[in-house]
């Protein structure tokens, strides 16, 4: 062969292979922009479900809201209207049960600012707890006084205006001027401002009906008396910053300090000056922080975040270190209850007695350090917000009687008198038995006045600690 022939059957080979390259590569190009198309089309259908699994959401949210406004106002229409105090019970439930409900839709719908929800949340909320205090207290055996029955006819007013707006609202979403998919379909400025300008104005003229919405006084948790409570136990004098440091100093009791900030006042319904001390600059991990009441003067609350090393003492000596320290510190006829042992530290909560009487609601909490006895937290909040000298009552019911009405599967094996806040913020007065049904610790709270129970707790005994619950 000869060098010319084979020479070109070289070319004829590499021509072949460069169209062959040509080839793949183009093919691979294809390749991969079908994947990407493909990628793409999946991305925005998953976009697109997201979007239609969103409006589906919003819209059962917002028609189950209507529904069980509308349901409140015609239970409440029934609850006016019954004359049998057991069927009263039953729609005050009700009222409760639908109240909470259309709450807790409600808050589901897309509304950038909360404000615009805050009359008809309160509204709801108010209207639910009301509707089971009274629902207990006609199931006590007690009928509607003249300005109960007032105020629920002032709440059904509210109620058919809520719903009267909500309607409303529906209609235009049910006819697409309000479409809330374009609320927060993607977060884009534009369509932030229609969430602010659009939806948040319809939902405030669906409040509007609440600009005159009365103060609600009654027996829960949500009462406006609840949210106005003011402390009992701090006196009336005004302090200046300097004196809260110098108690603040006082309260520590420590040889050295290096350093003492002062952080600011704050506090809601126990305004305090607060402080950090840094007892030593050296060791930067350790600081106390300390807050002052700005009416009496009174320490709140304290926190050392020192460093506690191995566990020595045990829960006897402990608390014998946190009523010590208390005693030191002006807290007389402190009785420990409950306590949790946790990083080698016991929390041990502390009551006030009056002539052998528990007070459980003026408490004080302190930590122990169990690797000295010292104390690296302290809270009074409860003690000064509702300690005050109390004039106690001797039991109406005697202690055999209230025995009487507690189960005969309850175990007792202790009875003390006792005064026990309830959610309201009343205090009752009662004979506090305790015992095990079950195999299990528990507390049952007879009223000392009425005979009626007012409250059962579980205690949890562990090697930690005993708490309630």
């Amino acid at each position: 062969m000869s060098v010319l022939s084979i020479l070109g059957k070289y070319k004829e080979l590499r021509d072949r292979l460069k169209d062959v390259r040509l080839w793949s590569i183009m093919a691979v190009s294809v390749a991969i922009m079908i994947i990407i198309a493909l990628w793409g089309v999946n991305q925005y259908k998953g976009k697109a479900n997201f979007h239609n699994y969103l409006t589906n959401m919003w819209h059962r949210s917002f028609f189950d809201t209507v529904s069980y406004v509308q349901n409140i106002q015609s239970i409440l229409s029934k609850a006016e209207l019954s004359s049998d105090r057991t069927e009263k019970a039953i729609l005050f439930s009700e009222v409760w049960r639908n109240s909470f409900a259309a709450q807790e839709n409600l808050n589901q719908l897309p509304i950038e600012s909360n404000v615009a929800l805050e009359r008809t949340s309160k509204y709801l909320t108010q209207l639910g707890d009301l509707s089971f205090s009274l629902s207990k207290q006609l199931m006590n055996g007690k009928d509607l006084t003249a300005s109960q029955l007032k105020i629920i006819k002032k709440l059904k007013q509210y109620a058919d205006k809520l719903s009267d707006n909500l309607n409303d609202l529906s209609i235009e979403i049910s006819q697409g001027k309000l479409k809330w998919g374009e609320v927060r379909k993607v977060g884009t400025s534009r369509f932030r401002k229609i969430s602010q300008n659009v939806t948040s104005a319809r939902m405030l003229a669906a409040e509007s009906g609440f600009k005159d919405y009365p103060t609600l006084i009654y027996d829960g948790p949500f009462s406006d008396h609840v949210a106005r409570q003011k402390p009992k136990g701090l006196g009336t004098k005004t302090i200046s910053r300097d004196n809260a440091k110098k108690i603040a100093l006082d309260f520590v009791n420590l040889k050295k300090v290096d350093t003492i900030n002062y952080m600011g006042v704050s506090g809601d319904k126990i305004k305090t000056y607060n402080f950090e001390i840094i007892p030593n600059k050296n060791i930067k991990t350790r600081t106390i922080d300390i807050a002052v009441t700005v009416i009496g003067g009174k320490v709140l609350w304290m926190i050392d975040n020192r460093d506690v090393a191995a566990a020595k003492l045990g829960i006897v000596n402990a608390k014998k270190s946190g009523y010590n320290f208390l005693k030191e510190k002006g807290f007389t006829n402190m009785q420990d209850t409950y306590y949790l042992k946790q990083d080698n530290t016991a929390l041990i909560n502390y009551i006030y007695t009056q002539n052998g009487v528990k007070i459980y609601p003026d408490m004080v909490k302190v930590r122990v350090a169990l690797d000295n006895g010292q104390i690296v937290s302290f809270d009074a909040t409860p003690y000064y917000m509702s300690h005050t000298k109390r004039t106690i009552p001797k039991p109406a019911i005697s202690e055999s009687k209230a025995r009487s009405m507690i189960s005969r599967n309850f175990d007792i094996q202790s009875t003390s008198l006792s005064i026990i806040p309830l959610p309201s913020g009343r205090e009752v007065f009662t004979y506090e038995f305790m015992g095990k049904f079950d195999g299990k610790y528990f507390i049952d709270y007879i009223n000392a006045l009425t005979g009626k129970e007012e409250n059962i707790i579980q205690i949890i005994k562990d090697p930690n600690g005993i708490l309630s619950m």
